[in-house]
C-alpha cells in the first residue's frame, strides 16, 4: 500500500512539472531556426567577423537557416549546403517584421552631385563622377554573385540594379559594399587612381 502511494504521489508530481515547464519554439525540421535579412545585402563569410572572406551575399528578405550563434552575436547559418557566418545585425528571427525591417535609404537634404557641380560634399564625404565604360566592370560585378541589371537612370547616373554605380578607396569602402550618396545608395563596383590621394572620396558614374 506505502509503495502504490508513493508511485501515485510521484505521478502527480511529473504531471506538475510538466504544466509549469516553459514553452519552448519549435524548431525546424532540421533543427534550425529561421531568419530574415533586413540588410540590402548582407555579406556572408567564412568566419564570424568582419576579418574573414565574403563568399557571398543575400538579399533583403532572404531566409536563411541559423543553425548557432558566437558569442560575438554573429549567426551561423546554412548557405548553399555549408556552414557561414552573418552578422546578428542584419537578421530578424521575427517573420511578422521581415517586411518592415529597414534599408539603407538616401534622405540627404544637402548638394546634390550634377554634370554643373562637379564636386560636392554629399552624406558620405567628397564626391565626383566619371565617365567610362562599365561593361567590363558590371561583368566583373556578376562575376562575383551581383545580378543587378546593368542601366542609366534618367538623370545620367549608372546603376547596377538598385544602386548607383561608385568607386572608391577599397580599404576603407570594399568592393560590393553599400554607401550613401547624394544621389541614392551606391554600391562600391570600382577603383581608381584617386583613391591614393582621396581615401575617403567618392567618383560615381554617370554619362556626363
Amino acid at each position: 500500500m506505502q509503495k502504490r502511494k508513493m508511485m501515485l504521489a510521484g505521478a502527480v508530481m511529473a504531471v506538475s512539472m510538466l504544466c509549469t515547464m516553459p514553452t519552448f519554439a519549435a524548431e525546424t525540421t532540421d533543427g534550425s531556426q529561421a531568419g530574415y535579412v533586413t540588410a540590402s545585402l548582407l555579406n556572408v563569410r567564412e568566419g564570424s567577423s568582419t576579418d574573414y572572406n565574403v563568399v557571398g551575399r543575400l538579399k533583403q528578405g532572404s531566409t536563411v537557416s541559423i543553425l548557432g550563434q558566437e558569442d560575438n552575436g554573429w549567426y551561423e547559418i546554412s548557405y548553399n549546403g555549408t556552414s557561414y557566418y552573418v552578422s546578428d545585425d542584419y537578421i530578424t528571427t521575427d517573420e511578422d517584421s521581415k517586411s518592415d525591417s529597414t534599408t539603407t535609404s538616401s534622405t540627404w537634404s544637402g548638394p546634390v552631385l550634377s554634370a554643373y557641380a562637379g564636386t560636392v560634399t554629399g552624406p558620405s564625404g567628397r564626391e565626383t563622377y566619371y565617365n567610362l565604360n562599365m561593361s567590363s566592370i558590371v561583368s566583373m560585378m556578376h562575376s562575383l554573385g551581383y545580378s543587378g541589371e546593368y542601366w542609366v537612370r534618367s538623370d545620367g547616373v549608372k546603376m547596377l540594379g538598385d544602386y548607383v554605380m561608385v568607386a572608391a578607396n577599397l580599404s576603407v569602402h570594399p568592393r560590393g559594399s553599400l554607401v550613401e550618396t547624394s544621389l541614392g545608395t551606391g554600391i562600391v563596383c570600382d577603383t581608381g587612381g584617386f583613391a591614393a590621394s582621396n581615401p575617403n572620396q567618392l567618383d560615381i558614374a554617370t554619362t556626363w
